[in-house]
């Protein structure tokens, strides 16, 4: 089964009054940053503890579990994959090709 990289998985999702805003996004190689902006289809994570300076977007498809109790997003993939993602400097309200 393959899943669209711009949905969120079955069991991912968060609330729908619950923003992610300011949780920690945890790949399983290690943290990448804090969320900066939650926009239902992707995250914009500002990545300064992995790489200063840099902002990445990531889907919402590579959320593999939210744990609330200590506000982290869990990728199921490593930092390496991230840095394929589309730059940070894209209009972020335009609609994502599907």
């Amino acid at each position: 089964m393959t899943t669209d990289l711009w949905e969120y998985r079955p069991g991912s999702h968060p609330a729908a009054d619950l923003a992610l805003v300011g949780y920690e996004v945890l790949a399983t190689d290690g943290p990448v940053g804090r969320v900066e902006q939650d926009a239902g289809d992707h995250l914009l994570v500002d990545a300064a503890p992995w790489v200063p300076g840099t902002r990445v977007l990531v889907p919402a498809g590579l959320i593999a579990r939210l744990d609330h109790l200590v506000r982290a997003v869990h990728l199921d993939c490593p930092r390496a994959r991230l840095s394929s993602a589309p730059p940070a400097a894209v209009d972020l309200t335009a609609p994502h090709p599907r």
